[in-house]
């Protein structure tokens, strides 16, 4: 059931943005460029949100390490 709500505020999500971009966008490259722009805007800040998490383990790994 946790699956099911997960994929409909996705597709909700996904929808509401490519709404919006269709809205601001005045031509159909306008909005293949605006997409494209948000879906690696998207990509990078979970490629560091996923980082910084695991730079945070790796600190904690060694921090009874370094202190003696």
């Amino acid at each position: 059931m946790s699956k099911i709500l997960f994929l409909l505020i996705a597709g909700i999500y996904v929808g509401a943005t490519i709404f919006e971009l269709e809205k601001r966008s005045k031509t159909k490259w306008e909005f293949i460029h605006l997409l494209e722009y948000f879906i690696e805007k998207e990509a990078n800040d979970l490629a560091l949100s996923a980082l910084s998490k695991d730079e945070e383990r790796f600190i904690t790994d060694f921090k009874p390490v370094m202190g003696h």
